[in-house]
């Protein structure tokens, strides 16, 4: 399905403003449980998650949804990936490194990717083949002097303390490589696509985290590996995107960690 200039438009807002009540209902006090270990879940998750499921099932009833908290409700051919708050624990400290992640997948191709990160007031849009933007400008990768490159990283509790302990080490020793860990994969990608860090590597990220920010680099012209190879949509994989002389660069180390 297509979508076209004024439904897209439509949903953008509806995103800005979904986005910004979140704001208010952490301004105005949160209840957080656990998942798991440092996974936490708010209210306003599952709150965020349900608005976004119930405007995109109104303006696009045949298709199906994939959302962190609600899981997953087949379409006919087409499929919304939802990460309702990205860096959750971020917005629950009050941090402003955190947002709305949403991708619209067909026939497993990524068509459109859209994060907005409220308290930042960033709002990225890409549609595949027709690049991506930051509030309405253009944007397009640079490469960075390899002395000045600064990777975001991830840590995915699915592999070894050490795995990721090791590349710390591989970074900063063999490569004189500088890295941030800011606690939101779908942002840091975004941010590969703005110039912010040149890179992002994590060990597994699942698809609500990445196919936005994915197609939003890609549409910036950074290289990635192939996400959605072995189930990736629904799965995960891991994921490595960065500028092309970056990615050229440490390709041949993280194919040995399953790149």
């Amino acid at each position: 399905m297509h979508i076209d200039a004024s439904s897209l438009q439509k949903l953008s807002d509806t995103i800005v403003e979904i986005g910004q009540q979140a704001q208010v209902m952490r301004d105005n006090g949160l209840s957080v449980t656990t998942k798991a270990d440092q996974d936490f879940v708010s209210q306003a998750d599952v709150w965020v998650e349900k608005a976004l499921q119930a405007y995109l099932a109104m303006e696009f009833p045949d298709s199906g949804f994939l959302g962190e908290e609600g899981g997953l409700k087949e379409g006919k051919d087409s499929i919304w990936v939802i990460d309702p708050i990205d860096g959750t624990t971020n917005y629950t400290l009050g941090m402003d490194y955190w947002c709305l992640s949403v991708a619209y997948v067909v026939n497993d191709v990524i068509q459109l990717g859209i994060v907005y990160a409220p308290d930042r007031d960033e709002l990225f849009i890409a549609q595949k083949g027709q690049g991506a933007t930051l509030n309405g400008k253009a944007l397009k990768v640079v490469d960075p002097l390899p002395e000045r490159v600064v990777l975001g990283l991830g840590r995915s509790n699915r592999y070894p303390l050490n795995d990721y302990l090791t590349l710390l080490e591989h970074l900063i020793v063999e490569e004189n490589i500088e890295y941030r860990r800011f606690g939101a994969g779908a942002l840091m990608l975004c941010h590969v696509a703005s110039g912010q860090i040149h890179g992002y590597f994590e060990a597994h990220l699942n698809s609500w985290d990445a196919l936005a920010g994915l197609l939003i680099c890609h549409e910036a012209g950074a290289l990635s590996n192939d996400f959605m190879a072995n189930n990736g949509l629904y799965q995960g994989n891991s994921i490595w995107v960065a500028t092309r002389s970056v990615w050229h660069r440490l390709a041949p180390y993280l194919s040995k960690k399953g790149i």
